[in-house]
């Protein structure tokens, strides 16, 4: 039986990131011998590793994972790109369900380049990474960036785009949901994505007194769960500012380390800078969460395309006045009228697509001939995108 191999390397990822890698396992485990490799820098041991994905998982470093040869390699991981030998055919597995307003103009291309397959569920993120991917190529090309040292492969390649549903979150809801008010209490999630991701000025962290104050003065009895990227803990500032925080009865900080889903499931809203968590807690919850963009730090080519995109599909606030609003609002909302937000966000950026089973299996396959690519990206950064813009083609 041909091997696959799943590997697993984000620095200081819990269970949040296995959850990337166990559709694909789910997909090829009866049709290949999956092999699962897990680094030392993420952030699950082991054991938990293999409780949670159902299968043995071997413990290596990045050496033996520039050994593997002529095979196929799936990862949740970006960075190791480079470090796989040009014989293999790499698929990785984006994170998140949407596009995010990066202050990167190559939309993290320096990583994402190196592989031979993104698989991603959302429309827009694809249109961000084939702009992201046109830039670093085309300045790649004219020698404007240094290679990379060490490198085992090119980030000049064809690059196909795969679409898939979202692949950590259940399936549609077909009506609004109902919920129950377990008590008077109104949480409020603050999911900062990682430091150095947003432009600068424009991050909650350097948001947070807006923020914070925009909430309370709205809703005073509201509860408040701070969230930062599992990373940024070990920041002097971001240990600074916990402490800070922590002083306050009604602010608590989720250091756990554990799925994002928990935290999503006591969460009556969340508001984020970047973070592609916020559309996830709405996928999961049908919820609606609040992207706080100020005015002013719009100026990035890549956060111009993101607002111009999400313009009319997701809650953004580019003030203090906008945000107090829209917190208000939400509060009031029925369940109906956060249904009707989520149901066109959801059409808009999914409908047509197929379940993980059958993409990640046809992809393995096929390769780069996959019925489910989105486009293709060529090595001068190219984008062709006459693949499966009618969803009826994918059925051929």
């Amino acid at each position: 039986m041909q091997s696959v191999y799943l590997i697993s390397n984000v620095n200081n990822g819990g269970k949040t990131y296995l959850e990337y890698l166990l559709p694909a396992l789910n997909a090829l485990r009866n049709h290949y011998n999956c092999i699962v490799l897990q680094t030392n820098i993420v952030g699950v041991s082991k054991f938990e590793a293999e409780q949670f994905l159902g299968c043995p998982v071997e413990e290596v470093g990045l050496d033996d994972i520039g050994k593997l040869k002529s095979q196929v390699i799936i990862s949740n991981d970006a960075s190791i790109g480079k470090l796989i030998d040009e014989s293999n055919f790499s698929i990785f597995i984006a994170h998140g369900n949407v596009g995010m307003p990066l202050a990167d103009v190559y939309y993290c291309s320096g990583w994402t380049s190196y592989w031979d397959a993104i698989v991603s569920s959302s429309r827009s993120l694809f249109d961000l990474i084939k702009t992201g991917m046109y830039y670093f190529r085309r300045d790649r090309v004219a020698l404007r960036l240094e290679l990379e040292p060490d490198r085992s492969r090119t980030d000049l390649r064809n690059t196909s785009a795969v679409s898939v549903l979202p692949i950590k979150i259940p399936d549609m809801f077909s009506a609004p949901p109902e919920f129950r008010c377990m008590s008077e209490e109104y949480v409020v999630g603050l999911l900062p994505t990682q430091i150095g991701i947003c432009p600068s000025g424009a991050s909650l962290f350097e948001n947070m007194e807006v923020v914070i104050n925009s909430v309370k003065s709205q809703i005073p009895h509201a509860k408040i769960i701070f969230r930062p990227y599992m990373t940024d803990f070990d920041r002097p500032y971001v240990k600074e500012l916990c402490e800070q925080l922590a002083r306050y009865p009604w602010v608590s900080i989720d250091d756990t380390k554990g799925s994002s889903k928990d935290f999503y499931r006591i969460c009556d809203t969340i508001i984020t800078d970047a973070s592609s968590g916020g559309v996830s807690f709405m996928l999961n919850t049908c919820k609606l969460p609040i992207y706080y963009v100020p005015v002013g730090h719009d100026s990035s080519p890549i956060v111009e395309a993101w607002l111009e995109q999400m313009e009319g599909l997701l809650p953004i606030a580019k003030n203090g006045d906008e945000l107090k609003d829209m917190v208000l609002g939400f509060k009031l909302l029925t369940s109906e009228q956060k249904y009707f937000i989520y149901k066109k966000f959801y059409d808009s950026e999914y409908s047509g697509l197929h379940h993980p089973d059958e993409v990640f299996l046809e992809l393995v396959e096929n390769r780069h001939e996959s019925r489910f690519r989105y486009c293709v990206i060529d090595s001068f950064g190219g984008a062709h995108d006459n693949f499966i813009s009618d969803p009826e083609r994918a059925l051929q």
